[in-house]
């Protein structure tokens, strides 16, 4: 608790950006930045070089910690603690890290992909590249914005509940909307058309 804790939360596997996220906090801690990366998840596929990577690092128990069995109050105890979330995922189909990182009011790190600006908007500082050199110059900025309170706050982030998520999709399978929304024509209206001419 000494130092800022940078948090990252899902299974280690390529796309999320462990690797980078790794490699940037290596630089950082090269130039006397003094933050801890924590990583809860359970190891994943095709990551068995960097899984040993971090169970052998020499920062590991001191500025990087590796929780492959976290539990649920140990999560919550860290998104208390830390001081940020980072998001290096190289795609995702929504990111639940960011609604978590919300509802504790825990600022965001994350990188400049389309789903992520649409969950989180202004709410979160972006960073763009896939080089190690360009997550740890975004820390850094992200730092020097956070000490003078101009960071992005995840605190108004507005997100949808599970109950209003099940209402809307109730909604639209009940009056066939959905597939007029998303395909401008009814799934009756299609079919007719593919059996004109049809005995």
């Amino acid at each position: 608790r000494k130092n800022p804790i940078f948090l990252m939360v899902g299974t280690v596997e390529p796309r999320k950006g462990h690797a980078q996220a790794l490699a940037a906090f290596e630089q950082l801690w090269a130039r006397g930045v003094k933050a801890n990366l924590v990583i809860l998840g359970k190891c994943g596929w095709m990551v068995e070089a960097l899984a040993e990577r971090l169970r052998a690092h020499n920062r590991l128990g001191n500025n990087l910690f590796w929780f492959e069995k976290a539990t649920d109050e140990m999560l919550l105890k860290l998104y208390g603690h830390a001081s940020a979330m980072v998001l290096a995922s190289e795609g995702e189909g929504f990111g639940l890290p960011l609604i978590e990182s919300a509802q504790h009011r825990l600022p965001i790190i994350a990188r400049d992909i389309p789903v992520f600006r649409e969950v989180a908007g202004a709410h979160a500082f972006y960073f763009s590249g896939l080089a190690p050199e360009d997550l740890a110059q975004a820390i850094q900025r992200w730092f020097v914005l956070f000490k003078k309170g101009d960071a992005p706050s995840s605190e108004n982030m507005p997100w949808q509940t599970w109950k209003d998520t099940a209402r809307q999709i109730q909604e639209m399978l009940v009056s066939d909307e959905w597939y007029q929304q998303k395909q401008g024509v009814s799934a009756c209206a299609k079919l007719q058309s593919s059996q004109k001419g049809v005995d």
